[in-house]
């Protein structure tokens, strides 16, 4: 298209030569005077002035025109729009220079061709009958349709269609094509993912960068249970289960603000409620700017898997058939056994057992009934046996016990005793059979019998061969004389469960004296035992077996029933009141209503609750601190004295023990027994002497032998002592004997 610019004067001396012509030509008409002629210059002087005005106004609006002209065309060829005239007949009349771009041919070979030409043969209906739509209603077309290049590759375009007049009044169309192609792309793309965000399999969620969640998957609500209503707008702390911690959190928000991307497995809850396990990725989308604005989280539920891979470890360390831990489970445990025993200096214990005549179970039942018969084996074991550590199935009928931690040694052959007794039932198969086993055990002690796994075994086999040899249905010790030792211990529990019964245990006093005056003020209870076929037993040989076997709560009771009972009688025998103390075993401490046992024995006896001395240890106290303290407030509300045997052996925490309160401190025997001699032990005892009475707490010293040990204690200003020195522990009536010898007893002034 050719602009047309108006043609204007561009000389102003042409002004001038015309009206000097006009002049010239009214003078020869008739003579013009002087001053007509100074006139007519003055006029045709303002008239030049008015005309050169008049012409750089025409310039400067000429100027102006030219610069609109060329801004228009700048424009109309240079806009992002495809724009062309189309003749009535479908013929290109005009096209900017976006157009040919677009199509990829020049202006001038676009002119005169025919529009369709350029449009996609599927495509042509679409074309023509927008067009006369356009034709019939007048009205504005748009649609969509492809196109082709020149180099025949088609592509997507908007085509906005309407009616116009040329300047020769002729019917023309004014089309702008709009290139949508990567639009269309993009869309496809969308919808593309769309679907696959749909269809995925995977939960799916996009955030903004505040966290709130935007959108969810139909997955998403299939694994969690929560519809899109219920999470949009939301954040996705909505699914936190509280297994892991804010540092967790913390840690992932780092790693996904540093890098942008973080994995990892997370336990997430359902709506339901439930927890379950999760592989989750979050991704965060960024602008061109380097700013987030979307994170985007996939998660699949991997609870199948995490059971899967459950069942596959328990595979590796367990045996299929009974699901007891097998022989690589135990050598790691054995190991790690080893090394920490080593480095504490802790005693353990590996047995070894063989199921005596299983193997004609299974000759003569079928290896169905013999393995029937190891799961019930396995399960009474693992059922009844709490100490044991780890219960493992090595093979065929042989099985292993290690006990970590062992007090005793001989300990093992306790739990030893007590497998085969637990086997040693009839066991009644699905067949109906009803069968009989027993079993033989071998026992090696670590780091008695080896410092090694490999030893360990080899000597708990051998001590199960022994077993087998000599009868089956027993255990053995890889050494002989721990096996006597550990019979002897299962040997006293039996004889001490029937001493109760015969009544062989007995009541001791050990006479406590004031040392100021030298006066009996009172007695420690000691208990001792008289076997009708052994004679006196040690309490250091009997008191263990007690307490390990719980019996210490009930022999406990009856000796505090005694010796209430003992001073009841002493009181009505007219003999001065005195103290009975009498010791209780942490099991008592433990277990049971202590401060109502000890009201109803008071009650049942008669005896002065201001007379009777609780003695505890160290340990019983310190172990539960908040426990004992209720306990002792209890006990001190029924006006029982209390006292701290042994002190010195345990925590040896005074600033503990002034919480509690507590009357009588003991310093032990073992700080008494080389005083004066040694000054180590005579600095002990002084400061405990000493710290004790800070404490308003009266000091007795067990243990005292010696002249020079009492003097020691007398000179430090210790209350009272009990001992050797004044006597041993005797029975009731030696104890009368020797108050009488005493004469009349009064208590010290406190």
């Amino acid at each position: 298209m050719k602009s047309k610019r108006p043609n204007l004067i561009t000389d102003a001396a042409e002004l001038r030569q015309l009206a000097e012509q006009k002049v010239a030509a009214q003078s020869a008409v008739e003579p013009i005077t002087l001053a007509d002629e100074k006139k007519l210059l003055h006029e045709l002087q303002v008239h030049q002035i008015e005309l050169e005005m008049l012409y750089e106004d025409l310039k400067h609006a000429h100027s102006e025109l030219e610069y609109s002209w060329a801004r228009y065309f700048d424009l109309y060829d240079l806009a992002p729009l495809s724009y062309l005239t189309i003749s009535d007949r479908d013929t290109i009349l005009d096209a900017n220079l976006t157009t040919s771009a677009l199509l990829g041919l020049s202006r001038n070979k676009l002119i005169k061709q025919p529009l369709s030409r350029f449009i996609n043969a599927t495509d042509q209906d679409i074309y023509y009958k927008h067009r006369q739509k356009l034709l019939e209603t007048g009205n504005k077309q748009s649609f969509e349709l492809h196109l082709i290049k020149q180099d025949g590759v088609p592509f997507w375009v908007r085509v906005d269609m309407n009616q116009a007049q040329d300047c020769n009044k002729q019917q023309v169309f004014r089309v702008v094509l709009t290139d949508i192609n990567q639009q269309k792309a993009n869309d496809e793309y969308l919808r593309q993912a769309a679907t696959m965000f749909e269809a995925a399999r995977e939960g799916m969620m996009v955030t903004d960068a505040q966290t709130y969640i935007l959108v969810v998957n139909h997955s998403f609500s299939e694994l969690t249970g929560f519809s899109a209503t219920d999470v949009l707008g939301r954040t996705p702390n909505i699914l936190r289960s509280g297994r892991q911690d804010n540092a967790f959190y913390d840690l992932m928000w780092a790693t996904i603000h540093q890098s942008g991307y973080w994995q990892g497995e997370v336990w997430n809850r359902r709506k339901s409620g439930e927890i379950y396990p999760q592989i989750l990725s979050v991704s965060a989308v960024k602008n061109e700017h380097n700013l987030v604005t979307h994170y985007v989280g996939v998660f699949s539920d991997i609870t199948q898997l995490k059971s899967t891979e459950a069942r596959l470890e328990f595979l590796a360390h367990h045996d299929p058939l009974t699901g007891l831990s097998n022989r690589i489970l135990l050598f790691s445990h054995l190991e790690h056994c080893i090394a920490l025993s080593g480095r504490e200096h802790k005693s353990a214990a590996l047995l070894i057992m063989d199921l005596d005549r299983f193997k004609d179970v299974n000759d003569s039942f079928g290896h169905l009934a013999g393995d029937e018969l190891l799961q019930k084996v396995a399960c009474r074991l693992t059922s009844r046996l709490r100490r044991i550590d780890t219960i493992t199935r090595l093979g065929g009928d042989e099985f292993a016990f290690l006990l970590e931690d062992l007090p005793d040694p001989q300990d093992a052959g306790l739990v030893a005793a007590e497998i085969i007794d637990i086997l040693n039932t009839p066991w009644s198969l699905a067949n109906g059979v009803e069968v009989r086993m027993s079993a033989s055990i071998g026992i090696s002690l670590y780091p008695d019998h080896g410092r090694t796994s490999e030893e360990l075994l080899q000597h708990a086999d051998t001590a199960l061969y022994r077993a087998k040899a000599e009868g089956r249905g027993i255990f053995k010790y890889f050494s002989e004389e721990m096996t006597k030792a550990a019979l002897r211990r299962i040997n006293l529990e039996s004889l001490l469960r029937r001493a109760l019964i015969r009544e062989e245990l007995m009541v001791y006093y050990q006479p406590q004296v004031d040392i100021s005056s030298g006066a009996i003020i009172g007695a420690e209870v000691l208990l001792r035992w008289n076997n009708q076929e052994e004679g006196m037993i040690p309490p250091s040989q009997f008191i263990p077996v007690a307490e390990e076997t719980g019996l210490i709560s009930q022999i406990g009771e009856w000796v505090l029933k005694k010796a209430c009972q003992q001073g009841r009688q002493w009181l009505d025998s007219g003999l001065p009141p005195l103290r009975i103390a009498v010791n209780l075993s942490l099991h008592q401490f433990r277990h049971g209503d202590l401060a109502n046992r000890v009201e109803k024995i008071l009650y049942e006896t008669g005896f002065p609750p201001k007379q009777l001395e609780l003695e505890l240890t160290e340990s019983a106290l310190m172990e539960r601190e908040s426990e004992a303290m209720i306990i002792l407030g209890r006990l001190r509300t029924l006006g029982v004295r209390l006292a701290i045997d042994d002190f010195g052996t345990g925590y040896s925490s005074l600033a503990h023990l002034k919480r509690f309160p507590l009357d009588i401190l003991k310093i032990d025997k073992s700080f008494v027994d080389d005083i004066p001699d040694h000054e180590d032990d005579n600095e002990i005892a002084a400061a405990i002497i000493g710290m004790a009475h800070t404490l308003r707490l009266k000091v007795m010293a067990e243990g005292v032998e010696t002249e020079e040990q009492l003097n020691f204690l007398r000179g430090r200003g210790c209350d009272y002592y009990q001992g050797y020195y004044k006597s041993p522990a005797v029975p009731a009536e030696a104890f009368e004997a020797l108050i009488s010898a005493e004469g009349i007893l009064k208590y010290p002034q406190e």
